[in-house]
Formats: C-alpha cells, sequence, structure tokens
C-alpha cells in the first residue's frame, strides 16, 4: 500500500477496511437514489421515448381497445433544443476561446494562442464533440443533470523479441556451442495517446445525498462510478504490469470469483427503462463465451482526512486495486478537484439533482394525451355508431359490427331488437383546449410551435407579433444554454486544457498548434521558435476558457444584427474604432450564423498585423491626434491676430529704445541677430506653405493663412528695421525712425 495513505486511522489496517468503505457507501447512496430519484428517472425516459410511463391508465385492460396514442410534445420540444444547441455552439469552426490570467506578459497570450490550437485540433479531431456535447444536454434535459469523466487515454501494446549480437565489424558474436548469442529488446508501439470526455449514465454514479449542491462533486465525501466492462478487458487489466512497482496493476481474481462478485446483483431498471421494451445488452444477454460477458467494476473515491484516495473493487466484494492518492493517478487536478463534472441546463437551489425540462412538463403532456384521446374516440364512435341489442335477438352480431357501405344485416325485429346510440360531435371546446395546453407547455419548454401561433391569431397578423411571440421562447432557450454552458461546458474544457499541458507530447499536434498560433499573434515574427524544442515551458501558464456562445446566438438573423448594431454605435462613438476590428473574427461570425463554417470560400483572410506594424499604427494615431490638438489652438489666431500685431509692435518699440540706450552694442551684432531671426521665420513661413498644400480643409487653411500673415509682417518690420544698417555705416536709418511711420512698407527714404 501506498505509504501517503493513513495507517492508523482505523481503515487502512485492512484491505477490507477500505472494501467495507466502499460498500457501505454504495449501499446507502444507492438505497437515497432508488427511494427519490429513479421512478422519476424511469418516468422522464418514457416519457422521452413518447411511451405511457409505468402505473398509466393505459396500460390497464379497461384501455385495451381505446385510443391510446401518445403526443409526443416531450420528444419535440427537446429536438428543438438541441437544434438550438446546435446553431449555438457550432456556427462556426471555433468551437472554444483560451485567454490568459495575465493578458501583459506576452508569454501567457501566446500559451493561451497555443492551447486554443491544441484544444481546437482534439475538440475536432480527436474527441467527437458535437456528438457529446449533443448528447449530454440531452441527458441533462431528461435527467436534469449531467455527468462526465475527463481523462488522458493512453494505450501502448510491449513486445519483446530476440536480436543477433554483433561486433565493431558487424558480425554476429557466436556462443560456446557455436550458435549466435542474442538479446532481448523490448519494443513498445503507442496505441492511443489523446485526451477524453466520457459521458456517465446517472444511474450508474453515487454520491452523498448531502453534498453541497452548488458543488456536488466536489463536496462529498465519496464519489462512485459503476463501470460495465468486458471480462477480457478486466483480465487484460489483471495482466498489465506498473512501471513503478513492476507488478500487476489489478489484483487477479479467478473468472468465477469475478463473475459472482461483479455480475450479482447488478439489474438496473433505469437501464432497463432506456431500452424501452428492449432487452437489457447489459445484464439480460446469455453469452456463450464468458470472456465477452459483462461485469461491474466500482471505481472509488473516498476523502480521508482532506486528502482523496482512488481504488478499484469488483463489484462490492473484492478489491481489485491498491489505494492510491487520487494526485498520483490524476497529477494535473488542482486542490480539492476530481475529474469528473457534473452539470445541468437549469439551477434549482439547495438540489443536486435539479427538475429536469421532462419532469417540468409532465403533467402538461400528460393532459394532451387526454384531451388528444377523448376527442379521437369521440371520432370514433361519431362515425362507428354504438348499438344497444337486446339479449337473445336473432342477429347477425358480426354483420352489424362490420358496418360495411351498402351491406345489410337481419334480424327479426329492427325497431326493438336494435337501438343507436347516437354520439354528438366534438365540440369547439376540446380544440380550445387542446391549445391552451400547448401554449401553456412552450412556455415551459422555452420552445415556439404552430400551436403558439394558431392560439394567438391576432398577434399573428403583424410581423411585429410574431416577433414578440419568438423573443420569449428564444430567451428560455438562451437561458437554458448558458446554463448548462457555465456548469458544465467551461469546467470540462477547463479540464481538458489542462489535460494538454501535463500530456501532450504528439509532435504533429503541436507543431500545427504552433503554425495556426504563430499566424494570427500579434507578438513579432519568429517569437515562437525560441520554444522550439521546449513547448512545456510555453503552455505552462493558468489560463482561462471561454465558450463561442452568447445571448442572442439561437437566431442568427438577430444575432448578425446585434454584431453589427455593436460595431455601427462603437464607430459613432470614436470613428477610429475600425482600425482596431478583427475583420477575419467578425467575418467569421456573420457567415457561420448564415450556416457556413468558415469564410475561407467568400472571403481571402489577410494576415492579422504583427507588434511591429501595431506600433508604427500608432505612431500614426499619435501624429494625427497632434494635428487635431494644432487644430484646436489654431482656431484661437483668428481672434488673436491683432493682439499678435499690436505685442510685435510694442516688442519692437521695447527693443528700439534698448539699442537707444546701450551704447556699447554694435550695429554689427544687430545685423547679425537681425539675419538669423529672418531666417528662422523663412523657416517657419515655408513649414506653413507645405502644410497649406497637404490641407484640403478650408477652415484649416484659413488658420494657416493667418499665421503665415502675422509672420510675414514680422518679418517685414524686422528687415525695415536694418535698412542700410550694415558693418562701417552709421547713416543708415534707425530702427526708432522707421518706427515712426506706422504704415507698413511705406520707408521713409525707400525707392522703387
Amino acid at each position: 500500500m501506498n505509504e501517503d495513505v493513513p495507517l492508523n486511522d482505523g481503515f487502512s489496517d485492512e484491505k477490507s477496511s477500505w472494501l467495507t468503505l466502499a460498500r457501505q457507501a454504495y449501499d446507502s447512496s444507492t438505497t437515497y437514489l432508488d427511494a427519490n430519484y429513479r421512478r422519476q428517472w424511469e418516468r422522464n425516459l418514457k416519457l422521452f421515448q413518447s411511451e405511457h410511463p409505468s402505473g398509466s391508465k393505459y396500460g390497464t385492460t379497461q384501455y385495451t381497445h381505446r385510443s391510446r396514442l401518445f403526443r409526443p410534445k416531450t420528444r419535440s420540444a427537446i429536438r428543438t433544443n438541441e437544434a438550438a444547441v446546435a446553431a449555438a455552439f457550432f456556427a462556426t469552426e471555433d468551437v472554444v476561446s483560451v485567454y490568459p490570467q495575465n493578458d501583459s506578459d506576452p508569454d501567457q497570450r501566446a500559451s493561451a494562442t497555443v492551447l486554443k490550437h491544441l484544444l481546437q485540433f482534439r475538440l475536432t479531431k480527436t474527441i467527437p464533440w458535437f456528438q457529446t456535447l449533443i448528447a449530454a444536454y440531452q441527458e441533462a434535459m431528461v435527467f436534469g443533470s449531467v455527468i462526465s469523466h475527463q481523462y488522458w487515454d493512453y494505450k501502448e501494446d510491449k513486445t519483446r523479441s530476440k536480436k543477433d549480437i554483433l561486433d565493431e565489424a558487424g558480425n554476429a558474436i557466436l556462443n560456446e556451442d557455436g550458435t549466435p548469442a542474442q538479446q532481448v529488446e523490448g519494443n513498445t508501439e503507442v496505441l492511443t495517446d489523446r485526451p477524453s470526455i466520457r459521458l456517465i449514465a446517472s444511474e450508474n454514479f453515487r454520491i452523498d445525498p448531502a453534498a453541497d449542491w452548488n458543488d456536488p462533486i466536489g463536496s462529498s465525501p465519496f464519489i462512485i462510478e459503476v463501470i460495465p466492462m468486458y471480462v477480457q478487458d478486466v483480465l487484460e487489466k489483471m495482466n498489465d504490469i506498473d512501471d513503478k512497482t513492476g507488478e500487476p496493476k489489478w489484483k487477479k481474481l479467478s473468472m468465477s470469483e469475478l463473475l459472482m462478485s461483479s455480475k450479482r446483483s447488478e439489474f438496473d431498471s433505469t437501464r432497463q427503462a432506456r431500452q424501452g421494451k428492449r432487452q437489457d445488452p447489459i445484464s439480460d444477454r446469455d453469452e456463450k463465451i464468458k470472456e465477452y460477458d459483462t461485469v461491474f467494476v466500482h471505481k472509488n473515491i473516498v476523502r480521508k482526512k482532506g486528502k482523496d484516495y482512488i481504488f478499484y473493487t469488483s463489484g462490492i466484494h473484492h478489491m481489485l486495486s491498491d489505494v492510491k492518492p487520487l494526485v498520483e493517478v490524476y497529477p494535473h487536478l488542482r486542490e480539492g478537484e476530481r475529474p469528473y463534472v457534473m452539470g445541468g441546463a437549469s439551477i434549482e437551489a439547495h438540489k443536486i439533482y435539479p427538475a429536469s425540462l421532462v419532469e417540468m412538463t409532465q403533467d402538461l403532456q400528460t393532459a394532451a394525451n387526454d384531451i388528444a384521446n377523448q376527442r379521437t374516440d369521440n371520432v370514433q364512435l361519431v362515425l362507428n355508431k354504438r348499438y344497444h341489442i337486446r339479449r337473445s335477438s336473432n342477429i347477425d352480431i358480426n354483420a352489424l359490427k362490420r358496418s360495411v357501405p351498402g351491406g345489410s344485416v337481419m334480424m327479426d325485429d329492427p325497431i326493438s331488437d336494435v337501438q343507436v346510440v347516437n354520439t354528438p360531435d366534438i365540440t369547439g371546446s376540446a380544440y380550445e383546449e387542446q391549445d391552451r395546453l400547448n401554449v401553456d407547455f412552450d412556455d415551459i419548454a422555452g420552445t415556439f410551435s404552430q400551436g403558439t401561433v394558431q392560439t394567438n391569431r391576432l398577434m399573428n397578423e403583424t410581423v411585429g407579433g410574431m416577433e414578440m411571440l419568438s423573443s420569449n421562447s428564444n430567451s428560455m432557450i438562451e437561458y437554458m444554454i448558458r446554463t448548462f454552458a457555465e456548469t458544465w461546458i467551461e469546467p470540462v474544457l477547463s479540464q481538458l486544457v489542462r489535460l494538454e499541458q501535463f500530456y501532450e507530447t504528439d509532435e504533429v499536434v503541436l507543431a500545427v498548434a504552433t503554425n495556426k498560433a504563430e499566424s494570427e499573434s500579434i507578438e513579432e515574427p519568429g517569437f515562437f521558435q525560441k520554444f522550439a524544442g521546449n513547448i512545456d515551458n510555453l503552455l505552462h501558464h493558468e489560463m482561462t476558457v471561454g465558450i463561442n456562445v452568447g445571448i442572442g446566438a439561437t437566431d442568427p438573423v438577430r444575432k448578425i444584427e446585434r454584431l453589427l448594431l455593436g460595431i455601427r454605435t462603437m464607430s459613432e462613438v470614436n470613428p477610429d474604432i475600425v482600425l482596431y476590428l478583427n475583420q477575419p473574427e467578425i467575418t467569421k461570425e456573420v457567415f457561420g450564423a448564415l450556416g457556413y463554417k468558415d469564410s475561407k470560400r467568400f472571403v481571402k483572410e489577410e494576415e492579422q498585423p504583427r507588434l511591429d506594424q501595431m506600433m508604427g499604427q500608432i505612431e500614426e494615431l499619435t501624429a494625427a491626434v497632434q494635428q487635431l490638438m494644432e487644430r484646436g489652438a489654431a482656431k484661437e489666431l483668428e481672434v488673436q491676430g491683432r493682439i499678435q500685431s499690436a505685442l510685435i509692435k510694442g516688442q519692437s518699440d521695447i527693443q528700439a529704445a534698448k539699442e537707444k540706450a546701450m551704447g556699447d552694442i554694435t550695429s554689427t551684432q544687430i545685423a547679425s541677430e537681425s539675419r538669423e531671426g529672418i531666417e528662422g521665420m523663412k523657416q517657419n513661413i515655408a513649414l506653413i506653405d507645405a502644410r497649406l498644400k497637404a490641407e484640403k480643409n478650408d477652415i484649416a487653411r484659413g488658420e494657416l493663412l493667418l499665421q503665415k500673415e502675422a509672420l510675414v509682417h514680422k518679418m517685414l518690420l524686422e528687415e525695415e528695421a536694418n535698412i542700410g544698417v550694415s558693418p562701417g555705416n552709421d547713416e543708415g536709418k534707425q530702427m526708432s525712425d522707421v518706427l515712426m511711420n506706422d504704415r507698413y512698407g511705406n520707408v521713409p527714404g525707400a525707392e522703387g
């Protein structure tokens, strides 16, 4: 026994103690299930199969010759929900989304992208995801809950062969007797290496009745799964050798012990109800080949002192394996997690098994059957009359029953021997009651049928009325789909992600996922190449799994309308939002809603921009924002134009006064500084001219012209202030003389 198992807890002294614990847990949970749920489950199965449940009045002798029709309202509602689930989850080829816990970490972003494509590959290539998901939703509709087991399915075939021993020259080495020396080599061929999702029938699963309704799998002190297995598979397990211990994985039992312990008392009425009126292929079959016979192995997960332990038993009578900590068998699980998920399509507080859709509509289904059968009986009585016949009368009763058109019946006294019972025809109230039952059924089941339309004729006359009728049913279906996705799909896919992180070694699958991640990643080119040969470092990050389904997903037209409405609304708020749209994803969503798996036949997908491209776009957007800010500042120039002219003049006056007061400043320094100022203004004017050529907005052009005019005036002032001022020329005009004239361009003493 593993040394991690507590040895002095009262259950570890002997192997029989664990067996006793497993037996007691199984017996108590089975007794509770039989008393509280089994009858309802069997009734649900009958209604789903369009059969009258056990104990119905239609099974009595009184209804042997009466109408016993079953109107398949229940099956129709479940098929409608299944179609809605298929439309919601499989509209596009992208099944799932994976998000990093820290979106700012490029390694986590890359890990999320690779894991998304790994999961996408597994769900579309190796796992029958469509059948599994639809079957799981159907199970939730019928039983109220669905249970699944997630694990990594790995099988290998080990063979041994003898091979000659060769020397360095390639010649066979001989033994003393002259025979070639040989060595035994072991060859291992991998048969199966993939993740798996296995749905478990509700009658084959046991948990504690007092478990927490919000987490029945994690809070139950024990979990027992009843696994039907062929005898040959059990014998193979008994012969398989554990690589760690070198001992058989399962303890060896004789054929008689195996058949007696695990086949006895395993008849299950719920499993029989699944087969309807057919023979149970597991327990009722008389198999001539004993190795093909079916036995029941119990997989037990028991919590003791805060730790989970796992072991297998043959029924409740023999131990098949040693007790091991659960983390040794399933190392990918988080603390306190188990490799099972239990979910449903409805929520009922403080009930581990919520009511199913079939259970919620069972009384309406029964009432609909009663109305339909009574109406059918009435029609038959109207068309085929009942007769009161006098006892011991001489009448051809067989001819009277045949009621052949144009036929005749021999009797002595037609007036006194036979009395025809006239049955009134059906009234309209029977059909009105049927319509009301249809509406009530559709309200609970969330379906939209022709009966609903017929009952609401006034609303049916308008398109808006039809939309109002369908919107309520769509909301109900979407609620059940969202509940199913939150309680079962997302936990299941989260466990699949961790299975991929721990066990994925297929180089082909990893290469495909990495290449697809490289093609759509926003990281710089070659980012994934640094993880080549060490992909484990890339995958081992905490991830969040999301399902590609949302409210409104069941109506393709509304789905597209809401998507486009969201894009239009955001573009009105921020016109630049178009630059950030992921157009390939939008294209997939639109064509997926129209019934196509992808848009590759119609739209050529462009490569997503990488990090360097996005940085270039960010720089362009920054420049555009700067231009917008400049435009906003330039609007003030119209008001400040006159103020700026006055300021230029005032500054010139101050400068002239300073020049006059400072006798130590030479005319050469003044001329040099003036030339530098004029050159700077000329450069600014050239810049404005370039912007004028590129600018198309009239308002912006006017603002630039104002700036140019102000700079030209300032430059003219500088030039006029230095007329005749040159090195060695003291007779030139001074700035004060020029500024005495208050008109630009009219300089005293100037020519031309």
